[in-house]
C-alpha cells in the first residue's frame, strides 16, 4: 500500500512538473510572438521619423494626438480648427495620450511603441487561434505556430499599411482577439478586447457587426446551441448599436462637414462616379492589392476547398461591402484603398483560423492544428510575393528601417535641432520647414512655416535630406549657405551670414 501512495505521488508531482513547465514555454513563446514584430516595427516608425523624414500627415498629425494631448482632442493649428472628434470619434488616442503622460517617451518614441503594440497583438491573436485547444503544446508544432503568427503581423497588407502608419491596426487586432476568445467561449475576456476594439474609430462596430452575422449565421446552420450563439449574436448587435449611436452623436455634437460625404458619397451624392474612373480604381486595385489581397484570397479558396467547408470564405465576404465603398468613394487614395483603407482585409485573411475555431468539434489525434499553421504560413508567403506595388509614400527602405533604427543618440541630436528651429531667432530670416521637421513637433509650427503649405519666398529652409520634399527644397537660388546638423538627417540652407547661423544655437557643419 505504501509504495501504492508513493507511485501515486510521484506521479501527481510529475504531471504538476510538466504542467507547469508547459505553461512557461507557453509564456516564453507567447513573449517571442509579440515581441519580434513590436521590436520590427517600433524600428520602422522611428526610421520614418528620423532617417527617412516622418509624413506631417498623418504620421505626425496621429503621433501628436496621442502625445500628452488635451481630452478634447485639439487638432494643430496648421489643420484647422477644433477637435479631431469631428472626423473620428477615437477615444483609443486619449487612452494612449493618458499613457504617455507617466512613461519616459518622446512623442515619435511613443508612436512607434503604439504601432509596434498593434502587430505584436496581431501576432498573439493568431497564436492564441492557433494554440488554443490543445493541438499546439511542445516542439515543432508550438515554432510553427508561433512563425505563423509572427508571420501574420508582417503580412504584404500589413506592411502596407505600416508603411503609411495610421492606428486602425489597433482595432483590427483587438477584434481578432476577442474572436478568439468568443471562439473558446470566454465571454468577459471577449467583451474587454472588443471594447478596446470598438474604441479604435467609430465604424469598427459596422466592421464587427457584418463578421459577427455571418459567423452566427454559420452556427444557426450547423444547429449550434443557442445558448453559444446568443452571445455572438449579442455582440454583433452590440458593435451596430455603438457605431450607429456614435456616429449619430459626432453629427450632433461636430454639426460641421461630414467626413463621410467628404469622403465617400460627395455632393451631389455620387455625382463624380463615371465607368471610366470606376475602370481606373479597378485598374490601380490590381497593381497594389495582387499579392497583400487578391492572391491571399485564392489561397482562401484553396482552403476551403481543403476543409470542404464554405465559412471559411466568409472573411472575404464580409469585406465586400466595405470594398465597394471604397470603389464607389471621392477621393482617389481611398478609392483604390491605398494603406490603411484596406485593413478589413487583415481579418479576412485570418478568417480560416476563425472558420476553424468555431467548426464544431471532432475528435481528433493531437497537433491537428499543423494543417492550419501551414495554412497560415502559405497565405503569409502568398501575400509577400513580389507581385504589383506596395504604396510607399515616404520611401521607407524595407527590411533595413525594421532591423536598424536610429540610435538614441540620434533621436536626441534631432529633437535638440527641431527645438532650436521651432525656437528659431529673427536673425534666420523667413524660415521654412519642411514635412518631415514638423512632424516631430507638429503643435509648433503653423501654415506660414510649412514649404508645402506655405508659398512665400524664404531666407532659410531645414528639411530632411531623404525627405519628401528634399530635391524641391535643395539648392534655391537664393540659398548659397549649406548646412547639416551632425548627428542628425536635417540639412539646412540659407542666405544668412555664418554669423547670423550661429544664434541657432546648435552645432552646424558645412554641408559636403
Amino acid at each position: 500500500m505504501g509504495t501504492q501512495h508513493v507511485e501515486r505521488a510521484s506521479g501527481i508531482v510529475a504531471s504538476v512538473a510538466n504542467a507547469s513547465s508547459r505553461r512557461w514555454l507557453d509564456l516564453l513563446t507567447a513573449s517571442a510572438v509579440f515581441g519580434i514584430p513590436f521590436y520590427l516595427f517600433n524600428n520602422l516608425i522611428l526610421y520614418h521619423f528620423y532617417i527617412q523624414g516622418g509624413l506631417l500627415i498623418d504620421t505626425g498629425l496621429l503621433g501628436s494626438l496621442m502625445w500628452r494631448i488635451a481630452p478634447s482632442l485639439p487638432v494643430p493649428p496648421w489643420y484647422g480648427e477644433g477637435s479631431f472628434f469631428a472626423v473620428h470619434i477615437a477615444p483609443l488616442m486619449l487612452l494612449v495620450s493618458a499613457a504617455s503622460e507617466v512613461l519616459p517617451l518622446t512623442m515619435p518614441q511613443t508612436f512607434a511603441a503604439f504601432v509596434g503594440i498593434c502587430h505584436g497583438l496581431l501576432a498573439l491573436a493568431i497564436f492564441a487561434l492557433l494554440a488554443s485547444g490543445g493541438g499546439v503544446r511542445h516542439g515543432l508544432t508550438l515554432l510553427l505556430a508561433a512563425l505563423a503568427s509572427i508571420g501574420f503581423a508582417c503580412t504584404g497588407l500589413a506592411l502596407a499599411i505600416a508603411l503609411f502608419p495610421h492606428f486602425e491596426m489597433f482595432g483590427v487586432a483587438c477584434l481578432l482577439l476577442s474572436f478568439a476568445a468568443l471562439a473558446r467561449e470566454r465571454w468577459t475576456l471577449g467583451a474587454v478586447w472588443f471594447l478596446l476594439a470598438l474604441f479604435t474609430r467609430e465604424d469598427v462596430g459596422l466592421h464587427a457587426f457584418v463578421f459577427l452575422s455571418l459567423w452566427a449565421a454559420a452556427n444557426w446552420r450547423r444547429d449550434v446551441p443557442w445558448r453559444r450563439n446568443r452571445w455572438i449574436v449579442c455582440f454583433a448587435f452590440a458593435g451596430l448599436f455603438y457605431s450607429a449611436f456614435v456616429m449619430l452623436g459626432q453629427h450632433l455634437v461636430f454639426p460641421g462637414p461630414s467626413t463621410f460625404i467628404a469622403v465617400y458619397v460627395g455632393d451631389p451624392p455620387f455625382g463624380h462616379l463615371s465607368w471610366q474612373r470606376i475602370a481606373t480604381r479597378l485598374q490601380g486595385w490590381a497593381e497594389v492589392h495582387t499579392s497583400s489581397i487578391a492572391l491571399p484570397a485564392l489561397g482562401v479558396v484553396a482552403w476551403t476547398f481543403w476543409k470542404r467547408d464554405p465559412v471559411v470564405l466568409f472573411g472575404y465576404i464580409a469585406c465586400i461591402p466595405w470594398a465597394i465603398l471604397q470603389l464607389l468613394s471621392v477621393r482617389e487614395f481611398s478609392g483604390v484603398m491605398l494603406g490603411y483603407y484596406a485593413y478589413p482585409f487583415v481579418i479576412a485573411i485570418a478568417w480560416p483560423l476563425i472558420a476553424g475555431r468555431i467548426r464544431p468539434q471532432q475528435p481528433g489525434p493531437p497537433g491537428v492544428l499543423w494543417g492550419p499553421a501551414v495554412g497560415m504560413l502559405a497565405l503569409v508567403a502568398l501575400s509577400l510575393a513580389p507581385i504589383g506595388h506596395v504604396y510607399n509614400l515616404a520611401n521607407i527602405p524595407l527590411p533595413r528601417a525594421m532591423l536598424f533604427p536610429p540610435s538614441s543618440t540620434q533621436q536626441l541630436a534631432t529633437d535638440r535641432a527641431v527645438a532650436a528651429l521651432v525656437a528659431a531667432p529673427p536673425a534666420l530670416g523667413r524660415l521654412l520647414v519642411d514635412d518631415s521637421v514638423a512632424a516631430l513637433q507638429p503643435f509648433s509650427f503653423t501654415r506660414r512655416d510649412i514649404a508645402l503649405l506655405a508659398k512665400a519666398r524664404s531666407n532659410t529652409v531645414a528639411y530632411f535630406q531623404h525627405g519628401m520634399l528634399a530635391a524641391s527644397l535643395r539648392d534655391r537660388a537664393n540659398l548659397v549657405h549649406h548646412y547639416i546638423v551632425p548627428g542628425a538627417e536635417i540639412r539646412i540652407d540659407t542666405d544668412r551670414s555664418p554669423d547670423a547661423m550661429q544664434s541657432l544655437g546648435i552645432l552646424l557643419e558645412p554641408a559636403p
